[in-house]
């Protein structure tokens, strides 16, 4: 998924895995899910945005077919899908530094500060690199009432930017509303997720390849309007500095991490 943080025994030089499964920023797209040794299938649209701070935005447009009555909740912040954000970590286990290539690990974690289930739990699971350059993230989790292992498998997309520029915009802190939200934009991708009470708005930007403009993806549930709810088409303008803020509907978006670079508009 997504991950942060430097390995516990980083005295040395990194080995190349490791560098790979601790690149940030980082924009995942993920290729399969399966449980226990089954083959991997995909149910979802999912990209996964993670700042070097270890700030992610990880949204999961569902491909399965909904009904008339599902796409009625959409003006009312529902999704369809699943859509979390917060901080992620990782590290190299102790022992781990010098391991042959079959061993070599990451244990990640992420908190759940923002999350459409309304957990606002943290997961952790190990990530490999595989021999295609893919990741393999391997870990445990409840389903139908029972621990099951799973397995996810991301790539890295090619032919467009995905490193610079990066940035990441919060709401600012100590709301009186409890409101929530984030938006990291890293090199082509744009997301941004809000939260308050039971609403929920999330949204996906993307500067395709051969075209000159932002799309936002018609699954993102956020209003059509000019302000919208969140930062992404202003995220998108150019790249921005650390101290930026932005007003939309009564709520201050605030830059607090950027890495420029000359940015495709």
């Amino acid at each position: 998924m997504h991950f942060s943080s430097k390995p516990a025994d980083a005295a040395s030089a990194l080995p190349p895995w490791a560098e790979e499964l601790l690149k940030r920023p980082l924009v995942e797209i993920r290729r399969g899910f399966s449980t226990g040794y089954d083959a991997p299938s995909e149910d979802a649209s999912t990209i996964v945005l993670t700042a070097p701070s270890g700030k992610y935005v990880d949204i999961r447009f569902s491909t399965l077919p909904r009904s008339q009555a599902a796409l009625a909740v959409k003006a009312q912040g529902k999704i369809w899908g699943y859509a979390t954000a917060g901080m992620s970590t990782a590290t190299i286990l102790p022992g781990k530094g010098n391991c042959p290539p079959y061993d070599c690990t990451v244990h990640a974690t992420w908190e759940h500060g923002i999350d459409s289930s309304g957990s606002f739990d943290t997961d952790g699971a190990d990530l490999l690199l595989l021999a295609n350059g893919a990741r393999m993230e391997v870990g445990s989790m409840l389903i139908h009432g029972k621990m099951q292992m799973f397995k996810e498998y991301w790539v890295t997309p090619t032919g467009c930017s995905t490193e610079r520029p990066c940035i990441v915009a919060e709401l600012e802190d100590g709301r009186a509303d409890g409101a929530k939200g984030m938006a990291i934009r890293i090199g082509d991708y744009c997301q941004g997720i809000l939260q308050h009470g039971d609403e929920f708005w999330y949204e996906r930007w993307e500067l395709r390849e051969g075209e000159h403009k932002w799309t936002k993806d018609a699954r993102s549930n956020t209003p059509t309007s000019e302000m919208g709810i969140l930062p992404c088409w202003w995220m998108t303008e150019r790249a921005r500095t650390p101290g930026e803020a932005l007003m939309i509907d009564g709520r201050q978006w605030r830059v607090t991490e950027a890495l420029a670079d000359t940015p495709k508009l």
